[in-house]
């Protein structure tokens, strides 16, 4: 009947586009999802996406105002023409007798007398006196509630005591194994102490063996400086007696020359007066 009544146009805007609605926006999240994640593709998912949205909502401007129904046939009073009773009608009394009257008129025919009325005052009383213990029962149950999560409470933190105390058994354990290897490790720096003792002794001894000899090559070579320096010495003293002795052997050289020539000389004269 609707669809005879609105023709294409409500087939369109009541069943086909609310479909639409949801197939844009599932494009329209699929293409914001390319881009964030950025994803291969993501521009154009997202221009498909946003394109679709825009079409959408262009194709949602001519979509026709749903009409309201008309809610005063339901209900007649929201007409605007409505006009309400004018006064409810009154229980009116009847003449020479009063509500009081008539009360206990009621209460003779039900047969509620003084002790009636005091069984009831009775009772209830009993009943708040009930009331009050049932509270103070409630109160008991609290504590006792709260007593069982205090004592839920209590167990709880003597298992963590339970599992610290075997976690602090096992640190002792640990512990002890380490004092073990700590005293291995003292015993074997000890056997290490020793040996750098013994070889700080042997060293000590090549050192004073080492200055003893550099001592003594400080001496030699001491004494050969001095040597070095005397046969320097002799070395000059040499050279001068050398020189000495040339100047002796050239004095010697004309001492002979002139001996010589004083003998020809003295031959030279000897002769002629032998002669004579």
């Amino acid at each position: 009947m609707s669809r005879k009544k609105g023709g294409f146009a409500e087939l369109l805007f009541r069943t086909i586009m609310p479909k639409i609605y949801g197939i844009g926006a599932a494009v329209v999240i699929i293409g914001a999802m390319f881009k964030i994640l950025h994803l291969e593709g993501a521009n154009q998912m997202l221009m498909i996406g946003l394109t679709t949205e825009a079409i959408i909502f262009f194709l949602s401007a001519f979509e026709p105002p749903h009409a309201e129904p008309d809610w005063s046939k339901v209900y007649p009073e929201l007409a605007e023409d409505f006009e309400s009773a004018a006064t409810a009608p009154r229980i009116s009394n009847k003449p020479g007798t009063s509500p009081t009257q008539e009360l206990d008129k009621m209460m003779d025919k039900a047969k509620i007398g003084p002790e009636l009325i005091e069984s009831l005052g009775k009772g209830m009383k009993n009943m708040a006196d009930s009331a009050s213990k049932m509270s103070n029962l409630a109160d008991a149950a609290v504590a006792t509630n709260d007593y069982a999560k205090n004592v839920k409470t209590a167990s709880q933190s003597l298992s963590e005591m339970n599992k610290s105390y075997a976690s602090t058994a096992q640190a002792m354990s640990s512990m002890a194994e380490a004092t073990k290897d700590s005293k291995e490790y003292h015993t074997q720096v000890q056997n290490v102490t020793k040996n750098l003792s013994a070889l700080n002794a042997v060293y000590e001894m090549e050192l004073k063996d080492a200055d003893s000899h550099v001592k003594a090559m400080n001496k030699f070579y001491t004494n050969m400086a001095g040597a070095l320096e005397g046969m320097t010495k002799a070395g000059e003293k040499t050279k001068s007696f050398a020189n000495e002795l040339d100047k002796l052997t050239g004095n010697l050289t004309s001492l002979n020359t002139v001996y010589g020539s004083m003998l020809t000389a003295m031959r030279g004269g000897g002769n002629p007066g032998k002669q004579g």
